[in-house]
């Protein structure tokens, strides 16, 4: 390492150069490592690294390539440091373990030397005597941290017994020991007298290709004759029995079990499933059921993606033939597309590039295990998207959207809300979309994608657009300060969907027009009043408060009264008073003649003791914020004794105007009742004596006169006998009263 800080040198270390495990256990071996930054001129990137045990350190061979490590390996390199984690420990991974680091640089390779040697060993018992009694101890051969242990007493679990040394009780009893968390990799069964009962099972694990045969095996042994034996799953709470028999014995076609000399006993599955997956034991009747047993488990062939991209239209994939544990045996692997088209030749290789079209799968298999063949993986195709509410979609609704993939797989299913705000954001996972009570914020655009280990595939958009009813109604006057004559406008406003429409109202009477806007180019006094409106469309409708249109303008001419007269006489008193009608009131300023300044202020003004020098024009101005307008009245002086004369003339002419009317309207009705009264009045002469005849009547008529005319109430009204001859002199003396008859 240089001075400055900089790693110029090639270089690593392992955190410890000896491991030990127990078999069935994870060992996790680590190694750091450096490099120079720069290497001829070039900057240094690490871009492979490795575990091997086996090859020259120039040609390693990488454990990940090894059949015996499938699926038991875990690697995890960071910028300058690799773990390598090896799970289920067996006999077989004993060796030294290296590390190889590989970058962009010529001959820029390192490989870590001296390595990590790994154990592995089992537990097993060790007997000793202490003062003629006989212990036993677990012993490994590794050093274990303050380990809890667990012992079995002729296949039952001992509660009572969690050290690392024990004393045996009998003879003819068997034991074993495990540290608690690894129970099944326990000790090998040891007996202190010369026979005794125990179970030892042949293989502690199985992994079988789905469609096989596995065979399930254990000796056995036993100090007296045994009554009763059968093999059992524990999963199954101890139901599950096979009973024994002495040949082969068939249980559903498919379970066999064998016994050798009472010291072996097998069961044999065939054509073995994932539900046959589980741990199987041995029991007979001096042995107990705790022990562990055999786990088996089933795999079938799984399809790994390790790289895929798309070209066009196309999926173009680096795959690989997995099983999720590791057979025994060594395999040949094979590669089918739509279920009848063979890829390339069966191989031990289980790496392979396919190309898929949209719709088309691939499976991959153990060669002569058809039923090994793996689950389809499909080269999506875009899904789509199906509603439940075909119709209108109104607020509060049940709304599902269902993402429709017509390929048929377990692919992962995702939705996508699209914002206009923002960027598309994941809603939820899973088939179906589910609005219980859906809302207008829930509006937008939604799709779908499909997803598996090869891509994913999206939908096309589907619009959301869900309808209600006009929410709220507002009522907005532009400008909020009218004035007379400007243009204004009343805008109606409202959150529905569709779009309201809108009826106007001015003090319940409704208006015209149907748009959200009602203008008054050039607003008049008579215009202003209480405004609302109603916003509706299909699904409802709701009504704005009112709103009180206040129309200013400027005062109108004003009106100027004199009481009690424009002319007044000296000493007498006047009142002047001033009315306009404005918006807001005006206020009212008195001027006399071309003052200036204001006399008075006020809608009243008092003239008291008028002298000849309050002669003159009288102006009143109305004013408000709006503007002013102005009046004038002219009061003169004149004298009393002129006045009342004036006053007096105008009176008599009034009085005299009523009298001639009234006498009038005296001569029509004293004329029509002679029309009335004359057609039934009786004659007491003959036709010839005309003239005495007329002469009375006419006499007749003035004495009715007479008596009713309120005019003659100097006549008396004494009623007295008189005869013709009276008659005849009346008549004379009227007619001479009319100055021209004579007598």
């Amino acid at each position: 390492m240089s001075q400055s800080g900089e790693v110029s040198e090639w270089g690593g270390k392992y955190a410890q150069e000896t491991i030990c495990g127990l078999t069935g256990t994870t060992v996790i071996l680590n190694c750091s490592f450096w490099y120079p930054q720069m290497h001829n001129g070039q900057i240094i990137k690490v871009e492979r690294t490795l575990w091997f045990t086996k090859g020259a350190n120039d040609q390693p061979e990488d454990l990940r390539k090894d059949f015996k490590y499938t699926d038991r390996l875990d690697l995890n390199c960071q910028v300058n440091w690799c773990t390598l984690s090896i799970r289920e420990l067996r006999k077989s991974d004993e060796g030294k373990y290296k590390f190889k680091f590989i970058t962009n640089a010529t001959g820029g390779q390192y490989t870590v030397m001296s390595g990590v040697t790994l154990k592995v060993t089992d537990l097993n018992i060790q007997k000793s005597w202490w003062y003629r009694t006989p212990n036993l101890s677990c012993h490994s051969e590794c050093d274990l941290d303050s380990p809890s242990y667990i012992w079995y007493e002729n296949g039952r679990k001992r509660l009572d017994l969690n050290s690392k040394e024990i004393t045996a009780s009998s003879n003819y009893l068997s034991y074993s020991c495990a540290l608690r968390g690894h129970e099944q990799h326990l000790s090998p069964p040891v007996c202190w007298g010369p026979s005794c009962d125990k179970v030892v099972y042949l293989y502690k694990s199985i992994c079988a290709l789905k469609g096989s045969d596995v065979d399930i095996a254990c000796t056995y042994g036993h100090h007296k004759t045994v009554r009763e034996k059968s093999w059992f799953r524990p999963d199954n709470g101890n139901t599950w029995n096979v009973p024994s028999v002495s040949s082969t014995w068939q249980l559903d076609q498919r379970y066999f079990t064998t016994d050798v000399d009472g010291k072996r006993s097998g069961l044999l599955i065939k054509n073995v499933t994932e539900s046959d997956s589980a741990e199987y034991r041995f029991k007979f009747s001096e042995w107990g059921s705790d022990l562990p047993g055999t786990i088996l488990t089933v795999t079938a062939a799984q399809v790994q993606v390790i790289k895929a991209e798309n070209k066009d239209s196309d999926t173009v994939a680096l795959l690989s033939c997995h099983t999720s544990c590791s057979p025994a045996s060594y395999l040949y692997w094979c590669w089918v597309k739509d279920g009848h088209e063979n890829v390339g030749r069966p191989t031990w290789k289980k790496e392979q590039i396919i190309t898929l079209r949209p719709g088309e799968y691939i499976t991959c298999a153990v060669e002569n295990y058809p039923l090994s063949v793996s689950p389809p993986l499909y080269a999506l195709e875009a899904p789509r998207v199906l509603l439940s509410n075909k119709s209108d979609i109104l607020e509060g609704d049940l709304l599902t959207l269902t993402c429709i993939a017509d390929t048929p797989t377990s692919s992962r299913h995702r939705w996508y809300k699209k914002c206009r705000t923002s960027d598309c954001e994941v809603m939820r996972y899973g088939e179906k979309l589910v609005f219980s009570s859906i809302q207008s914020s829930d509006s937008a655009e939604y799709f779908c994608a499909v997803e598996n280990d090869l891509g994913e595939k999206m939908s096309q958009s589907v619009v959301i657009d869900v309808k209600y009813a006009p929410r709220f109604s507002n009522l907005l006057v532009s400008p909020s300060n009218v004035t007379e004559g400007q243009p204004v406008n009343l805008t109606c406003s409202s959150d529905a969907n569709p779009a309201a429409s809108y009826t106007w109202y001015k003090d319940q009477t409704m208006l015209q027009g149907s748009e959200r806007n009602y203008v008054f180019n050039s607003i008049r006094a008579e215009d202003g009043g209480s405004f609302y409106c109603k916003a509706h469309n299909k699904y409802g409708n709701v009504i704005s408060s009112q709103v009180v249109v206040d129309i200013q303008y400027v005062p109108r001419l004003p009106s100027i009264s004199a009481r009690p007269f424009s002319h007044v006489s000296m000493g007498f008193s006047v009142r002047l008073t001033c009315t306009s009608d404005a918006n807001p009131a005006a206020s009212y300023f008195w001027f006399k003649d071309n003052e200036e300044s204001p006399n008075s202020m006020g809608a009243v003004f008092n003239i008291i003791n008028f002298q000849l020098h309050n002669e003159g024009a009288y102006h009143c101005e109305a004013r408000n914020v709006r503007g002013s307008r102005r009046a004038t009245l002219l009061l003169r002086e004149e004298n009393f004794r002129s006045w009342l004369q004036g006053a007096l003339t105008v009176v008599a002419v009034r009085y005299a105007i009523a009298g001639i009317l009234l006498i009038l309207l005296i001569v029509t009705v004293l004329l029509f009742w002679k029309k009335t009264t004359s057609k039934g009045r009786m004659h007491f002469k003959s036709q010839p004596n005309t003239s005495e005849d007329s002469s009375r009547d006419q006499l007749e008529e003035l004495m009715v006169f007479s008596e009713h005319s309120p005019i003659h109430s100097n006549v008396t009204n004494n009623k007295t006998d008189h005869n013709e001859d009276d008659y005849e002199n009346v008549v004379d003396t009227v007619i001479k009263c009319g100055g021209q008859a004579s007598g």
